[in-house]
């Protein structure tokens, strides 16, 4: 069979995939560009068109460049935490330990809960008056450690931490997704030599992921930047500015947080820069890690 003929043979299986990401992805985003371009409270079919004023808006905006750098705070911090504890665990339940699975669903666990159950949860925990957090502090002696931890000051940290909790156990089942595939012979031949467990791992293990490891990578810088449920349930009943990430910016634009605000077009705007902010983490990803695939 021919390029053509196969072409041919691959095109009916595309095609549905391609109809399905047409409607559900190129459609709605194209559409929230067009919205972007006017002034529209979402209700009515009347809509103002302003061309690139909110794009211009949004350049003077202090709380939209706000919400970008705390974003990203979340992103970065969070990924480094999220990769370096899914590494570790990786390299701990690789090896043939008693409980083993048992550890891997006890991590995996928070992804089973809702975003919103998660936040509540974690309400809990920060809450200064009966959370455990503040409990443990007093009871050890440590008051002078208890901080108010959904203050201005530490709310961006304290989610970052939650996000980190709430995210390892899935890229940790990705990671050792990956590390069993390696085949056995790489394992006994690095024991026979006399190397340590961390030895294989940082010499065997990392290089031979490395793909999906990259994938992963994809996939958080993706997920952080639109995360929403945890930080709205977190922060509940009304989030102060200073909680503002992207994506809680949009909701407060296009619905409004104490009260209505209904500002639909300038909220579309918003996703469309979070739209290209994630098409360019993605880009600068991929070009920074690039390397030659190992194959065995």
């Amino acid at each position: 069979m021919g390029r053509r003929g196969r072409q041919r043979l691959v095109l009916p299986f595309i095609l549905p995939a391609l109809l399905v990401y047409t409607i559900f992805f190129v459609y709605p985003a194209l559409s929230a560009f067009w919205v972007s371009l006017h002034s529209w409270s979402g209700f009515g079919n009347t809509m103002a068109y302003v061309g690139l004023g909110n794009y211009k808006e949004m350049i003077r905006d202090s709380l939209f460049w706000q919400a970008c750098g705390k974003t990203l705070i979340i992103s970065i911090a969070g990924g480094v935490g999220v990769f370096g504890l899914a590494l570790f665990f990786a390299g701990v339940l690789q090896r043939k330990l008693r409980g083993a699975k048992f550890f891997r669903a006890l991590i995996f666990f928070p992804m089973v809960v809702p975003g919103v159950g998660l936040g509540l949860i974690w309400q809990f925990i920060y809450n200064n008056s009966w959370g455990p957090l503040s409990g443990i502090l007093q009871l050890l002696g440590l008051t002078v450690l208890d901080r108010t931890w959904l203050g201005p000051d530490l709310i961006i940290p304290s989610l970052t931490v939650a996000v980190i909790w709430t995210y390892v156990g899935y890229y940790l089942v990705i990671l050792l997704a990956g590390v069993d595939k390696i085949p056995p012979p790489f394992f006994e031949s690095a024991i026979l030599d006399g190397a340590s467990d961390w030895r294989m791992f940082f010499s065997i293990t990392l290089p031979m992921i490395w793909d999906v490891l990259v994938v992963a990578i994809v996939l958080w810088t993706i997920s952080s930047l639109k995360i929403f449920d945890l930080i709205a349930a977190t922060i509940f009943p009304a989030p102060v500015t200073s909680a503002y990430t992207i994506t809680i910016y949009i909701w407060s634009q296009a619905i409004g947080v104490y009260s209505p605000v209904f500002r639909l077009g300038y909220a579309s705007a918003l996703g469309v820069v979070l739209l290209f902010m994630v098409v360019i983490a993605f880009g600068v990803i991929r070009f920074l890690t690039r390397r030659e695939a190992i194959e065995y």
